[in-house]
């Protein structure tokens, strides 16, 4: 029998190789949680080296993020993700504050177990090639529930459900989670019932000793570990001398290292590799091995003549799109494709989890697919920190809260709203209406206002004033939307602005000019296709803007602003290289652009540098050190930065500084994270012409 231990459980595939060296014939399987998976995967007679081919070409990282390819996902679920939001979505629903039942969305990892079960559904599971049983917990008493037939990805699918982290699984009226918590290792169920000597092999985290607990989540884990050693205890005493126990060294890896399971699968092998001698008691001839592998027989993927929308979650629009999107226009279809068809579908964000099963009806094959919408429902709300602090004594912090409400009406209209206190200050509210559902055209139309700073800076890097810009406008724009790739929108905008002088020295005559109109066009193209906003492996990035004010509509500018941005992210073993090239500006001279601070000409302080254009062109490199458990972000880096930053029309107030159309060379030094609170960022850096400075950040924009 397989135990339960998370990453740790891939050791069962090494100890399954061994096994099959040594012709030792397995007579039947029970597993729980992480063996139930590899457990049930064999059992449905998938040889060892398909799994292990099938789990090596497995992104375990994005599959247990709980969200889809952020490459797949479209634009439009995608575009605030450079603002520094929390990855909880908040629901308002039914007049009550709604929170998803789970850390991690299990649509992903579902569909990949469907795919290794090949969806066996079965009257029993002592008809599998291998005799089986799964063991799962009912979250409302604590027993064990034992699964012995029916679809055998379900079973693998409760007996895994880590509570709160995985959303449970219901069946037949229970609330089914993961079954370490009940029975970690069931050897109940094989012994005495199947075979009457058995195999163990134990990965279970071992209890900390009193000088290894330190903090919360220390005492977290030796409480849920406690309770899982008392029930494994209970089954040990089931065993008698003639049955052997495989413990792997896995010391230095967590149940959260899917990253490691090669690894993994090696320490169960040499764990199996040292007990040799034991477990050949129970080898068997070469012919007599044979004539029991003959019997497996590898499983194979269905082929659906039929896929339907089970119509109880939802309304009629909905379901009638749903199972319009589903429909194919070949009699047979492979399961694989129809997979891939709900997985492009669960990326548009309206369904928690788009389940499925494969029934046999008349003698056909249909796939009977069971939408769950969004539990928190249609209106969500978001919230985000931004904090900074240099050593040149700045700090601040900025708080953002976002509104979204969807599915206004049948055509996917939405109501979106961001605010922003603090440093930072801004409100806005728009309503995005494509011309009918599944639209690639769209109007949108927004009103809003926000707070730009301006600080003006002497030679010495002393801040001498700030002025605000007080802006209060609105936009109309016309757009199409390309997908999972990008947005384009052409519209007009009009900005109402009010400059006056936060603090410092009156550096600035403000008359009737410090109230000004600004009407015109823009146009701005998107294209996304970064597999992470925050630390990008992989992908690239572009975003262009361009803005003509019009004197004929009323505009007191005739501004003919530019702001462009491209990227590419490229990843070499465990160290990325990230580069960017940065340049806005204005042709008329109106409107000064900013540059300066953390990785945007690390060395000067944020907006220090004001001029009519800039550029910025920058290398970062970065290697990822270490994980970090699903819950609590993705990684831990560790890299360098070389800048590189010019000025054309510079606006300073010290008439001798030289840096005005050369290139400033900068760089900088950083440790970082990939947290569920946003970037994290502890740096040094420095630029010619500019000073050592320290820097911590939350949620920069870089």
């Amino acid at each position: 029998m397989l135990g339960g231990g998370g990453a740790r459980g891939f050791a069962h595939l090494g100890v399954l190789k061994e096994l099959e060296r040594l012709r030792i014939p397995v007579a039947c399987i029970s597993g729980t949680s992480a063996g139930a998976l590899i457990g049930g995967i064999y059992a449905n007679g998938l040889p060892l080296d398909e799994m292990e081919r099938e789990f090596n070409a497995a992104d375990w990282d994005q599959m247990l993020s709980g969200k889809p390819a952020r490459t797949d996902i479209p634009y439009d679920r995608k575009r605030n993700d450079y603002q520094n939001y929390l990855d909880v979505s908040f629901g308002l629903k039914g007049g009550a504050l709604r929170v998803p039942r789970s850390a991690i969305n299990s649509q992903g990892i579902e569909l990949y177990i469907h795919k290794m079960t090949r969806d066996r559904d079965i009257d029993s599971f002592d008809k599998l090639p291998i005799p089986f049983r799964a063991v799962a917990a009912d979250l409302l008493t604590g027993d064990a529930v034992v699964f012995d037939k029916g679809s055998l990805s379900r079973a693998l699918r409760a007996s895994m459900a880590v509570p709160g982290v995985f959303d449970l699984v219901e069946d037949d009226n229970k609330l089914l989670v993961d079954g370490a918590i009940a029975r970690n290792i069931p050897v109940q169920e094989v012994k005495g019932r199947c075979a009457e000597h058995v195999i163990v092999v134990d990965v279970s985290t071992p209890l900390l000793k009193a000088d290894e607990i330190h903090t919360l989540f220390d005492v977290v884990d030796q409480s849920s570990n406690l309770a899982v050693m008392r029930n494994e205890q209970e089954q040990m005493k089931r065993l008698d001398k003639r049955d052997i126990v495989i413990r792997p060294d896995l010391n230095g890896y967590t149940v959260a290292s899917f990253g490691d399971h090669k690894a993994i699968v090696e320490r169960g092998a040499e764990a199996a590799r040292k007990m040799a001698r034991q477990l050949s008691t129970y080898s068997v001839s070469e012919a007599e091995y044979q004539a029991w592998k003959s019997k497996l027989g590898r499983p194979r993927y269905p082929v659906l003549d039929e896929v339907r929308v089970d119509g109880k979650d939802g309304d009629f629009t909905k379901m009638s799109s749903l199972q319009e999107s589903l429909a194919f226009s070949s009699n047979t279809i492979p399961v694989g494709e129809a997979r891939n068809r709900l997985a492009e579908i669960f990326t548009g964000g309206e369904y928690d989890k788009l389940g499925y099963r494969v029934d046999s009806v008349s003698g056909r094959n249909v796939m009977m697919v069971m939408p769950v919408e969004r539990s928190i429902g249609q209106n969500t709300l978001r919230f985000g920190l931004n904090l900074s602090s240099d050593t040149p004594g700045g700090s601040n912090f900025t708080l953002r809260a976002s509104h979204e409400w969807d599915a206004v009406n049948s055509a996917g209209g939405a109501w979106r709203n961001e605010m922003a206190i603090g440093y930072q200050r801004s409100f806005n509210s728009e309503f995005y209406q494509p011309l009918w559902r599944d639209s690639p055209l769209f109007v949108a139309a927004s009103l809003g206002a926000q707070q730009k700073q301006y600080r003006y800076f002497n030679i010495d890097h002393t801040a001498l004033a700030t002025v605000n810009d007080n802006v209060v406008g609105g936009q109309v724009n016309f757009g199409v939307a390309l997908g999972k790739y990008g947005e384009w929108r052409l519209g007009l905008y009009r900005e109402n602005n009010q400059l006056t002088m936060a603090q410092g020295l009156p550096i600035l005559e403000f008359n009737d000019e410090s109230r000004f109109r600004d009407v015109g066009v823009q146009s701005r193209l998107v294209i996304d296709q970064f597999d992470n906003p925050r630390w990008p492996r992989s992908g690239y990035f572009f975003s262009g803007k361009i803005q003509m004010g019009l004197p004929g509509l009323g505009s007191d500018l005739d501004q003919q602003a530019y702001d462009f941005v491209g990227e590419t992210a490229h990843t070499y073993g465990d160290f990325t290289a990230r580069f960017t090239l940065k340049a806005s500006g204005d042709r008329t001279q109106n409107v000064p652009q900013p540059l300066g601070g953390f990785l945007n000409l690390t060395g000067y302080q944020s907006g220090e540098l004001l001029a009519d254009r800039v550029a910025l062109a920058r290398l970062m490199v970065y290697w990822r050190a270490a994980s970090l458990p699903s819950v609590l972000g993705s990684g831990v880096y560790a890299g360098v930065s070389l800048e590189g930053g010019r000025l054309w029309g510079q606006t300073v107030l010290d008439p001798q500084t030289d840096r005005e159309g050369r290139w400033i060379p900068a760089g900088s030094m950083f440790l970082g994270a990939d947290t569920i609170l946003g970037p994290f960022f502890v740096g040094v850096g420095t630029a010619r012409g500019g000073q050592l400075s320290g820097y911590i950040y939350l949620g920069v924009d870089y």
